[in-house]
């Protein structure tokens, strides 16, 4: 990483007229924070994160940050596209989230800001990461007065690419530091990708009707059947790509906080998405909550990463439904987070 990203960070903070508040900062066009208004006039923060933002280089986790050139992983590192090998950046055996410097941890620049609304962009060279072609990104964040956040991405690559942007957002509904174990959860999916051990796909699906913990087609609560398969043996917990249905228009998951007050649904137009408990935050360096100062243990957030299939370019049966981004075809996403809270 060139430190030169992560120095002097900048903050914009974007309100809704209902009192919603969410900061971006321009490193990693990252979500620092998003607070929501509860009915006994508090605000509610729901995002996961360290006391300063110039802290933000010092965690491993990629918390909330923008997710490029493609998120999740490259099975070893490399593919094949038009009769040519690339090979990736990556600290290991995969390339995961772009690599080793990627979007999350490079300084976007901020091309327009509203009191409800920051649109960034970042440019990324030919050869950056190992990714063929000059590939500039634009990202959008709005904040609607319903206590929508929604977030717009185009990306656009003068040559052919594959390309998932999204954002790791880290979620607790509760508000402070906590397990997220006893949250409920709805995932309006019946089918989820089978992963080996180092968690590639397969290319097996699997169904959730033949595998009932991971099965959240009646909400249930996260920790019910936390660890209650093989498939969570390697990951630790829920670290697993889900294949959406219904309609992009539709909430795809619907999360509520322990004590019932807090509610959150996604929504978004990719085909997949991934559930992820945060079973590694405290794997690596310590990282202070800001709330209470004290270490994040692992699951004390869930991710919901809507995206493309891991490891896309490895598996042509899903071709249809993971383009690749050339001058004619850009990407062209969104998701969205509503927030309800009650009594």
């Amino acid at each position: 990483m060139q430190d030169i990203y992560s120095q002097n960070p900048r903050l914009f903070r974007i309100k809704n007229a209902s009192g919603m508040s969410v900061t971006v900062m321009d490193w990693g066009a990252t979500l620092i924070s998003i607070k929501v208004p509860m009915t006994d006039g508090s605000m509610r923060e729901t995002l996961l994160g360290l006391k300063n933002a110039s802290d933000w280089k010092d965690q491993t986790c990629y918390f909330n940050a923008t997710i490029g050139r493609y998120a999740n992983r490259i099975a070893n590192s490399n593919f094949t596209l038009g009769f040519k090998n690339y090979t990736l950046a990556s600290h290991d055996r995969h390339t995961l989230h772009g690599g080793i410097d990627g979007f999350d941890k490079r300084r976007f620049e901020v091309i327009d800001i509203k009191d409800n609304a920051i649109t960034l962009t970042l440019h990324s060279a030919d050869g950056d990461q190992g990714f063929p072609g000059n590939y500039d990104l634009i990202v959008c964040y709005s904040l609607n007065d319903d206590n929508t956040l929604r977030v717009d991405y185009k990306g656009m690559c003068d040559a052919p690419c594959p390309s998932c942007i999204t954002n790791h957002a880290y979620f607790n509904l509760n508000g402070y530091n906590s397990s997220i174990l006893n949250h409920t959860l709805y995932l309006n999916s019946h089918a989820f990708l089978e992963l080996d051990d180092s968690a590639i796909p397969t290319g097996k699906v699997l169904y959730t009707k033949d595998h009932s913990a991971f099965d959240f087609s009646k909400e249930k609560k996260i920790g019910l059947d936390f660890m209650n398969h093989a498939q969570m043996i390697s990951a630790r917990g829920y670290d697993h790509p889900y294949l959406r249905d219904g309609e992009p228009c539709e909430s795809f998951a619907r999360a509520t906080s322990d004590d019932g007050k807090l509610t959150m649904e996604v929504f978004s137009d990719y085909p997949a998405f991934q559930f992820y408990t945060g079973n590694y935050i405290h794997a690596g360096n310590d990282i202070i909550a800001r709330d209470d100062n004290q270490v994040y243990a692992n699951q004390s957030g869930f991710c919901l990463e809507p995206e493309y299939y891991p490891d896309s370019v490895h598996l042509p049966d899903f071709a249809s439904v993971n383009p690749i981004v050339d001058q004619h075809n850009p990407l062209e996403k969104f998701i969205a987070y509503r927030f309800s809270a009650r009594s």
